[in-house]
């Protein structure tokens, strides 16, 4: 068995790094001062020379860059291989965590291991240099450490990482019996001799070894890849965070305690970050983070000739470095109709006829040109007899008006307050003297983007079945 062979079977630690996270933020805001300053002696601080922390904690207002790294060091891991096995430590997951300045969403993109780059010079612990060739991502780790990893991370991506979290091997399981275990979901049954995993399709309640190995087999369940495994990661995670942040754990003062003891014994973050005041403003900034708001995506990816590597896809993965780098939403949101529900009618597709009942010559015209400028196409314009109110009349029999009306009503703000007999497409937009000046910007649910498709984004509300 060969030395990466050896290293692919050791478990990722991906629940514990983001579980971790987000139990700082749902439960040690809560948790005081006392306690804080307790957690904080579990923590260990890291400084490998290749990393300045941007602020002394999070800014207010501001976004967050932090990269999450599971270290598979066997150290002190009896069981599960030894430091003697495989030498050095390498980064076996990175998540790069995007909280957003209004602290109302985030955004989790996993980093495949196997990603081929030219990785940065860095400080080694023995005072030399490492790095300046290609390789795999996670050989960065090796070289330099998290600082390193950091290092790699932005020269990929060009965004600046403001602060870094590392879990080692131990703390997975401690977290998830703290828990008392985290639910997971099997299309068929597994069975995996290897990582001890054997378990019947359907819904399962994982605590300790089976939850370890649910996270690092590979035989029987998905393709068997890395990028599998990090999919399957992403369902994990969701699941736990769905029971972090739920009600039982948060008011309950035993088990919040227990969850944030064996998180925090196994963390190591950048000195910046490691302190009661910085662990404190963390907290209070994502506390307001609901899983619907957390959005998983892995950094657009194909593999190379060897199917052994993978290779980031620049022009997609720019897609979701922009995202970041802007901090907005991605996938860009459809926007929600007075009635709360996705608009499905972009501007472009919906054609209006206008009737001018307002008493002002042109005034129809003038609606059009305005209407036409934000991409709405224009069909008659008339007069009307008598004066009256804007009003948007549309057939309620026709699905494609009735869209176009509800679109048309958000963007102007005039109700939707007539029926038409029309049997085209289009409506009619009454024109009064009340009819607005400006509108509402429109973003319709459109079909997903290559990176998008690549990527797979989701959120950590939905359950989904691993294959």
């Amino acid at each position: 068995m060969t030395e990466t062979t050896r290293r692919r079977r050791w478990p990722r630690v991906l629940a514990g790094v983001l579980s971790c996270v987000v139990l700082a933020a749902t439960g040690a805001a809560a948790a005081g001062n006392y306690v804080l300053t307790d957690l904080t002696g579990n923590i260990k601080s890291g400084d490998d020379g290749n990393f300045v922390a941007k602020t002394e904690g999070p800014t207010p207002g501001e976004p967050i860059n932090i990269l999450l790294m599971g270290s598979d060091t066997r150290t002190g891991n009896k069981g599960y291989g030894s430091a003697t096995t495989i030498a050095g430590a390498r980064s076996d997951t990175t998540i790069l965590l995007h909280v957003s300045g209004d602290r109302s969403r985030a955004m989790a993109v996993s980093i495949p291991r196997d990603a081929k780059m030219l990785l940065p010079s860095c400080k080694a612990k023995d005072g030399t240099t490492k790095g300046g060739y290609v390789s795999r991502f996670n050989e960065a780790f090796d070289n330099g450490g998290p600082g390193c990893t950091v290092l790699a991370v932005e020269q990929m991506s060009g965004l600046s990482i403001d602060h870094y979290v590392v879990v080692d091997f131990s703390g997975f399981k401690e977290v998830v019996n703290a828990l008392d275990g985290v639910d997971i979901c099997l299309k068929k049954d597994v069975y995996d001799e290897d990582a001890k995993l054997n378990l019947k399709a359907g819904n399962h309640t994982v605590k300790g070894e089976q939850a370890l190995a649910f996270v690092r087999a590979r035989k029987n369940i998905g393709d068997g890849s890395d990028i599998s495994r990090i999919e399957r990661q992403q369902e994990f995670l969701s699941s736990a965070i769905r029971k972090a942040t739920s009600l039982g754990v948060i008011t309950n003062p035993a088990t919040l305690l227990a969850v944030l003891n064996a998180g925090t014994k196994s963390l190591t973050t950048d000195p910046g970050l490691a302190n009661v005041p910085a662990l404190k403003e963390l907290a209070v900034n994502l506390s307001g983070v609901q899983p619907s708001e957390i959005t998983f995506a892995t950094v657009p990816w194909q593999y190379n000739d060897d199917f052994a590597t993978v290779s980031i896809i620049p022009s997609q993965a720019q897609e979701l470095w922009s995202a970041i780098r802007t901090d907005t939403q991605w996938p860009p949101p459809p926007t929600n109709g007075t009635d709360g529900q996705p608009l499905t009618a972009a501007p472009a597709d919906i054609t209006i006829n206008f009737q001018n009942v307002s008493g002002v010559n042109g005034a129809a015209l003038s609606a059009s040109e305005k209407l036409s400028e934000e991409g709405y196409q224009i069909g008659t314009l008339k007069t009307g007899k008598v004066d009256g109110p804007s009003a948007i009349f549309y057939n309620p029999e026709i699905p494609a008006q009735v869209e176009a009306a509800r679109t048309l009503s958000y963007a102007t703000g005039v109700a939707m307050t007539g029926s038409s007999k029309s049997k085209g497409d289009a409506i009619v937009l009454q024109v009064g003297s009340d009819f607005p000046t400006t509108f509402e910007p429109v973003a319709v649910a459109a079909a997903p983007t290559a990176a998008a498709a690549t990527a797979k984004p989701r959120t950590a509300d939905k359950s989904i079945c691993a294959k």
